[in-house]
């Protein structure tokens, strides 16, 4: 069955049983009921950029794009998610 899974699948796997607490047993449970966000970004500050760009803030205008600390953005979401390497692809993940 784990042959199967696509590889997202295959993250959430990996990280619910190793970092989140989980255990996975693939002739009964399901992929699909871990609640694990994973994003493939090298680091934080990308994460940043990413949400900041999504609209995760609200709107922002253009003038003020210039003073978004990216930095700061990047400290704070570290208290959620968490920075890992499977199969030398890094990425962050939030267990939820």
């Amino acid at each position: 069955m784990i042959d199967t899974l696509h590889e997202y699948d295959k993250q959430c796997v990996i990280i619910a049983c190793s970092e989140c607490g989980h255990s996975f047993d693939p002739s009964k449970d399901d992929v699909a009921d871990f609640d694990i966000d994973i994003y493939d970004f090298d680091n934080m500050r990308e994460l940043a950029e990413y949400f900041v760009g999504e609209g995760l803030f609200g709107e922002i205008p253009e003038h003020l794009e210039r003073y978004i600390d990216y930095d700061v953005i990047a400290h704070n979401l570290a208290v959620d998610y968490t920075e890992t390497e499977i199969a030398g692809q890094r990425l962050i993940y939030a267990c939820r």
